[in-house]
């Protein structure tokens, strides 16, 4: 049976899925996206934050309270592209070997990005801990501000580099599979679980933007995303979304140096929603 050419709508959904898997960041700010084309980077577009209601006693009427007037703007100044020369043997290839070559690593470089953007949103942040010789305490110390700006209590989560890992796998707490609570589950998977209220995700991209830990709820930060009109002139072309994320692909064909390429966009913005919702360790 002969191989089907790889089409643009099948790579834009292997390469959406495989950016899904591979983001750490993405995956655990709030995100924001609509079908709503742009015309182009650097747009800014109103997105609303998420609803806050306060809880208020019954005393014969009703108090109505405004679930829309909390909106944010945020600038769509990402524009991430991964562009690259594919050859017709390489476009007859099964889809899982096209994804291993190829995919994977392209997608690995987005998510990367994507996380050092929302990364440095710490630059935004106040609430700060200097770190210390035990993590343990700074953790709590972090943890401390969110309680005290009374973030609710799920969707927490607590980021960190490769050193503040190291000094957490070195302590009692995370040791012993039978304190982490899972059996040992979470560290197969590498991840340290769920502790003091916070779900623990290293994040090597904290390496890069000097982040030695960062504690906070989903709503802190988002992260948004439109999707790019397709390009006229071709019909090699496709747009595919889920779940907050967006990418289109397009096929080309290089005159000058006779190939044919495969180019990879996503057009996004990240906005710190609420500073209060989020505390940082400091390295003295």
């Amino acid at each position: 049976m002969p191989n089907t050419i790889l089409t643009p709508n099948l790579i834009a959904r292997e390469a959406l899925m495989i950016l899904r898997n591979n983001a750490v960041m993405a995956n655990l700010v709030h995100r924001d996206y609509s079908n709503e084309f742009v015309s182009g980077v650097g747009d800014t577009i109103t997105v609303r934050k998420p609803a806050t209601f306060a809880a208020e006693e019954y005393n014969g009427s009703i108090q109505v309270q405004d679930a829309t007037e909390a909106r944010i703007d945020v600038k769509l100044d990402k524009h991430l592209d991964v562009s690259f020369a594919v050859t017709a043997q390489q476009l007859t290839m099964d889809i899982e070997d096209f994804s291993k070559q190829l995919l994977e690593p392209a997608m690995q470089a987005f998510a990367d990005k994507v996380d050092k953007y929302l990364l440095a949103l710490k630059a935004d942040i106040t609430n700060k801990v200097t770190a210390t010789d035990n993590v343990q305490n700074d953790v709590v110390d972090v943890r401390a501000f969110l309680t005290k700006a009374a973030a609710p209590l799920t969707e927490r989560r607590f980021v960190y580099d490769s050193t503040t890992e190291t000094k957490l796998l070195k302590t009692d707490l995370f040791i012993h599979a039978d304190k982490v609570g899972d059996e040992g589950t979470a560290l197969r998977e590498a991840s340290l679980g769920r502790k003091y209220g916070m779900d623990f995700y290293v994040d090597q991209n904290a390496d890069a933007v000097g982040v030695a830990g960062m504690a906070f709820h989903k709503n802190a930060f988002a992260l948004v995303t439109r999707p790019l009109a397709l390009p006229l002139g071709t019909t090699k072309a496709a747009i595919v979304d889920y779940d907050g994320f967006s990418l289109r692909v397009v096929y080309g064909y290089d005159l000058d140096k006779k190939t044919d390429t495969i180019s990879i966009d996503m057009l996004c913005g990240v906005k710190t929603m609420n500073p209060a919702l989020a505390a940082v360790i400091e390295t003295a």
